[in-house]
């Protein structure tokens, strides 16, 4: 062999030995990794689409209740099997959903869902909640009718949430939520945006006079968070102030510090304070941030630093009432039980939120902690939430833990683990506590 043919030969085969030691490189990440907590199997198993009986659209809705032990759909005779408040809580859900983007079930499931949220929009603007089994909107029991309520706050809030995804996925129904959007945020203006700071005074704790059904803080946060996903996307001064209106309000329900009861809790509604819908912090952290609202901020995270603890301490509360005969806030009773999801993940999402505006440490391990709730370190020490099957069990009541699952308590749980698993340090905290 000639001595140039050696030297190539040489050098091929230096580059073959180069190329078979190179480490192969990790295909890239197109999805992402599969969770540890989040199961949507019940969710799975509550969803299905219905054709409405007034104009034959197809809805996707989320069954109500789901009895144990094994799991049957259930219908409520004055109510109907499925409900605005509960299929707009799923689609606010699927629009987190790390995967959404490479998802075509959840893409579907999350349009159905919103289809569903606007064909029960009232004429009047305001929104019913229940639809009955044979596929008729329920518009007379107290619980459905098309009022300033619970059920058409939510209904906004995904509306509000989704209308950004849904412009470049589909712009016919963007138009048609915005228009939506337009009709119930006029409702809002009209009915809540010039009321007047005035007070009311309940065993003589002072209220405002402005929130929903007078003091209501707890559909007050709401409002506000959709209010605020409408205000980003367009500005709007008569919005500006009825958001502001209810900050104020809520900030005016605050009541203790770290050395005083109650501890910085902000009362739900009047004299009272309750779990479920607590998601007073949560608003005023997330709006107080958009709006630069120092205040506000300072609010929450009293609550958060010294109520939350407090209320850890007593392995949580219900509900408890208040009076204030002289310069002090006095308890009047409190009650332990029913504890339910609804009133543990508004905890977790306010504590996230402060680690997110924070990088505070602590404010994730109090999330991981409180977390804990769903995994047994309750006052039941019972998992209220089974990873295994995803279902979301309904409460802790004085005797027993209810072993049904329906959909209030399947997405509160599935909520709560889609935002711990965004923050390892959450993650680790709540491994440490359950």
């Amino acid at each position: 062999m000639t001595r140039p043919a050696l030297v190539r030969l040489l050098v091929i085969q230096i580059l073959l030995f180069a190329f078979s030691c190179k480490k192969e490189q990790p295909a890239a990440q197109t999805t992402p990794p599969a969770s540890r907590y989040v199961n949507l199997s019940h969710l799975d198993r509550l969803y299905q689409t219905v054709k409405l009986a007034s104009n034959n659209v197809e809805v996707g809705t989320i069954a109500i209740y789901s009895e144990a032990p094994d799991y049957h759909l259930v219908t409520d005779a004055d109510e109907g099997f499925t409900c605005v408040d509960d299929v707009a809580r799923a689609g606010l859900f699927l629009l987190r959903e790390p995967d959404l983007a490479t998802s075509t079930e959840k893409q579907t499931m999350l349009r159905t869902t919103t289809e569903f949220v606007l064909q029960l929009q009232a004429e009047n603007g305001y929104f019913y909640n229940f639809l009955w089994p044979d596929r008729t909107i329920n518009k007379t029991f107290q619980t459905s009718v098309a009022e300033a309520n619970f059920w058409s706050w939510r209904a906004m809030w995904l509306l509000t949430e989704a209308y950004p995804y849904f412009q470049k996925a589909d712009a016919t129904l963007a138009a048609r939520m915005q228009a939506a959007t337009q009709k119930i945020t006029a409702n809002m203006v009209r009915d809540f945006g010039n009321k007047p700071k005035e007070y009311n005074f309940i065993s003589g704790i002072q209220v405002p006079k402005w929130l929903p059904f007078g003091s209501g803080t707890d559909q007050a946060a709401i409002m506000m968070l959709s209010l605020n996903n409408l205000y980003q996307q367009t500005p709007n001064n008569d919005v500006l102030k009825l958001i502001e209106l209810l900050g104020d309000g809520i900030v005016a329900m605050q009541y203790g510090d770290a050395g005083k009861y109650p501890y910085g809790a902000i009362l739900s509604f009047e004299n009272t304070w309750h779990a479920y819908a607590s998601d007073q912090s949560y608003a005023l952290l997330r709006v107080g941030k958009a709006l630069n609202k120092s205040d506000w901020i300072t609010v929450a995270r009293r609550e958060i630093d010294n109520f939350y603890p407090y209320l850890i301490k007593l392995n949580y509360l219900e509900s408890f009432s208040v009076k204030q005969p002289g310069t002090e806030i006095q308890p009047i009773k409190s009650s332990q039980v029913s504890q339910i999801a609804y009133g543990i993940r508004p905890m977790v999402w306010a504590a996230l939120e402060a680690y997110d505006q924070t990088k505070d440490t602590k404010y994730a391990d109090l999330a991981g902690q409180i977390a804990s709730w769903f995994l047994g370190k309750n006052v039941a020490n019972t998992a209220m939430y089974d990873v295994t099957t995803g279902r979301g069990y309904d409460g802790i009541g004085a005797s027993a833990v209810n072993r049904n699952s329906g959909a209030e308590s399947t997405i509160e749980s599935l909520w709560a683990f889609q935002r711990i698993e965004q923050y390892p340090e959450a993650v680790k905290a709540l491994e440490k506590y359950k």
